[in-house]
């Protein structure tokens, strides 16, 4: 059956949050379905956010956009007296939640958007620490807020016009009393990051002046990128990346992205940069760069040189360290899945971390299928009596993963019975979601 031929009074379930409701009305271009709760609230969805009790509803499987360039894509303006139009298209190396969280923080607008000196909400409320709070104000078409130019100009009123969560969001804008314009962003995701998009549209007497200043206006998303979180999506800028000779030998595989950042910062600040020409990841030579320009600017420090360890040291003694990165990444994704959020917090690397929370998001959007859990290698054991050591963590998944296959005799030879009942309390929690 069509989705947008159901008939209202539908009964239907919000996939998100579980909520039960009733469908009582349809808009079109693009199709949104009101819904009442029992609560007699009501709220607007796409299909993708709803269950229609009694209609089979087939998976759309989204397919994402080729990677292009990190950076600047498109920008151009143009017009007459009477009309402006410019856009601004720009690649982030971060995800579309992420994204979605930065452009609707109206709040933070005077760090990036050109000409805003501060921005406020309009709210009708009593409570004086209400009024300045954007917690307070819905993000839905028609709510106001005002922005104050960079200039002598008073308080301008803004309205929100258009907003489709993760995908568009657009208000009315103005730093003068003269002419107003409508600023649209819109969002496309990539295999690599997304797309934003900023358009700039005005129209009637000396819409010109919304041309002015255009060099500074374009600049915006460079601004934005500075404080967006990025996310590292390819392999091949973790597993591919290329050895940087030193002294003491090649650096590790190993090493962490930041890690990596610093040594070719010092590097470059040091004379050599050869080795910046070198790397392959375009993601940790953008941010060496920008690194670089930030220190000679003097708005941060240097940072310290990491240590490089020897070329053909030998660090695999069992536990999750022994596994790939790809491994790594995937334990950490069905970990989180399972909802073991803390060991995906807790984990050391920030770059596999991001790498699996970025995974998790997917896979929950239904865009990327949940890998299989790989087994976690038992660390050899030593004639020596020192032995290796082996960190609580590591130690904790080894005897789970040993556990749920009947390997019980460790696991009751622990002395710690805390810890003893952590093990067991998670070895149940796991044959439970295995049936």
């Amino acid at each position: 059956m069509i989705l947008n031929r159901i008939e209202p009074g539908t009964e239907c379930t919000i996939r998100e949050s579980g909520s039960k409701g009733v469908l009582k009305k349809i808009y079109f271009y693009p199709t949104k379905f009101e819904i009442e709760f029992e609560d007699g609230k009501i709220d607007h969805f796409s299909s993708k956010d709803i269950i229609f009790e009694g209609i089979s509803q087939k998976s759309v499987s989204r397919k994402a956009l080729e990677s292009p360039e990190y950076g600047i894509l498109e920008k151009w303006s143009g017009g007459s007296l009477t009309d402006s139009e410019s856009l601004i298209k720009y690649h982030f190396s971060t995800t579309k939640d992420i994204m979605w969280k930065m452009l609707t923080s109206l709040e933070t607008y005077n760090v990036w958007f050109y000409g805003i000196q501060r921005s406020l909400p309009v709210l009708e409320t009593d409570r004086y620490v209400h009024k300045y709070s954007f917690n307070q104000l819905e993000l839905k078409p028609g709510s106001y807020f005002k922005i104050r130019p960079r200039t002598v100009a008073p308080y301008f009123l803004c309205r929100i016009m258009t907003i489709e969560k993760e995908k568009a969001f657009g208000f009315t804008f103005q730093t003068n009393p003269l002419v107003s314009e409508y600023i649209h962003f819109s969002i496309e995701e990539t295999k690599t990051g997304v797309i934003v998009t900023c358009r700039r549209n005005s129209s009637g007497g000396l819409s010109f002046i919304n041309q002015m200043n255009w060099e500074e206006k374009s600049q915006i998303f460079n601004r934005l990128n500075d404080i967006v979180p990025k996310v590292v999506f390819s392999d091949n800028n973790l597993s591919d990346v290329s050895s940087v000779p030193s002294k003491a030998g090649s650096i590790a595989v190993n090493l962490s992205a930041d890690e990596i950042v610093a040594i070719l910062v010092n590097k470059v600040l040091d004379g050599d940069t050869e080795e910046m020409t070198k790397e392959k990841s375009k993601v940790i030579r953008g941010k060496a760069k920008a690194m670089i320009v930030k220190i000679k600017r003097g708005t941060v420090k240097r940072p310290p040189m990491p240590e490089i360890p020897v070329a053909g040291a030998d660090s695999s003694d069992g536990g999750i360290e022994s596994l790939s990165k790809e491994d790594q990444v995937a334990l950490l994704v069905n970990k989180g899945l399972d909802g073991d959020m803390d060991s995906v917090n807790s984990f050391q690397d920030k770059v596999l971390r991001g790498k699996a929370k970025a995974m998790i998001v997917k896979i929950k959007r239904g865009t990327v299928e949940r890998p299989p859990l790989p087994e976690i290698p038992v660390a050899p054991s030593s004639n020596n009596s020192a032995g290796v050591s082996e960190s609580e963590e590591v130690k904790i998944l080894r005897l789970v993963t040993e556990g749920v296959k009947g390997n019980m005799d460790e696991i009751n030879s622990l002395k710690d019975r805390v810890l003893r009942g952590k093990i067991k309390a998670a070895i149940v929690k796991e044959k439970r979601k295995a049936k």
